[in-house]
């Protein structure tokens, strides 16, 4: 047997071995690139979204019920997941509105309420008291000059005696209905308690006054009340005061209006009594 010697350039084929090697890591790059472009674009896609949601679910968390996602995702599931989110926001933003309502018409029942007599719907004592100072400062400000008059239903006992309490309630809810339909605008008229209403008539001469006064009391005089087949005449005892004194408080008057209308009572019932000491006008 023989041997065969081969002398191979080694310069070359190191040289033929890196051109391999570059080649290799160039297709390997452009694999790479080629995996990752749509690898970073499918990431952003999904990751975007997230985001903008997370975002969203900070801000409602926060208090901003109006956040609302662009519906831009680019798969089915985050978009029906955007489109979810934003029919959340509009409910829970509606249900915030309508419970925001209710609560703005409680408020405002509550208060009407808290001035107002549930029986006749007229102003109660405490509004009435309200109003009296009202009139004193104005009186005693700008010369508002006007009255205090006391209404005390005469025989309003007969009635609920006879026709029971829903008779009485029906019969004060006419007499405030009369009351308010015969007075000024500027006027005030009150169911202060029971069978007795206060009237505060503004801007008002004493002559005037005295002129409503027996005005109301021929009304009530004259009012026939039915109730199952029954008739009633009610009448009324009126006591009439001035409240433009600037030596008398609300309570002053309160008390001289008070003890006027009892007086119309002891002397004979079916009137009005001005008080003997006002200040007249």
């Amino acid at each position: 047997m023989g041997w065969v010697y081969i002398e191979l350039d080694g310069q070359a084929f190191e040289a033929a071995q890196r051109v391999f090697i570059a080649t290799v890591l160039l297709i390997m790059a452009g694999l790479l690139i080629l995996i990752a472009v749509p690898s970073v674009r499918l990431a952003r896609g999904i990751s975007a979204p997230l985001e903008r949601l997370a975002d969203a679910v900070r801000r409602m968390a926060a208090g901003d019920v109006g956040v609302r996602i662009p519906v831009e995702a680019s798969s089915r599931e985050l978009t029906e997941l955007e489109q979810g989110f934003n029919s959340m926001a509009s409910s829970i933003a509606e249900s915030q509105r309508t419970l925001q309502r209710k609560v703005e018409e409680a408020t405002g029942l509550l208060a009407y309420q808290a001035v107002h007599d549930p029986l006749t719907g007229l102003p109660n004592r405490r509004a009435f008291e309200t109003a009296l100072e009202a009139a004193v400062a104005g009186s005693r400000r700008a010369s508002d000059h006007g009255s205090l008059c006391f209404i005390d239903l005469d025989y309003f006992k007969n009635v609920n005696d006879a026709c029971g309490h829903a008779a009485g309630d029906a019969l004060l809810r006419a007499v405030g209905t009369l009351l308010a339909q015969r007075l000024r605008a500027q006027d005030v008229v009150c169911r202060i308690g029971g069978d007795e209403f206060a009237l505060i008539l503004r801007g008002c001469s004493r002559e005037d006054s005295r002129r409503i006064a027996d005005s109301l009391q021929h009304a009530l005089a004259s009012m026939q009340f039915e109730w199952k087949g029954m008739q009633f005449r009610i009448g009324a005892s009126l006591g009439l005061v001035r409240i433009d004194d600037p030596a008398k408080q609300p309570a002053d008057l309160l008390n001289t209006a008070d003890a006027a209308c009892y007086a119309a009572k002891r002397n004979g019932r079916n009137r009005v009594v001005e008080s003997p000491d006002t200040c007249l006008a």
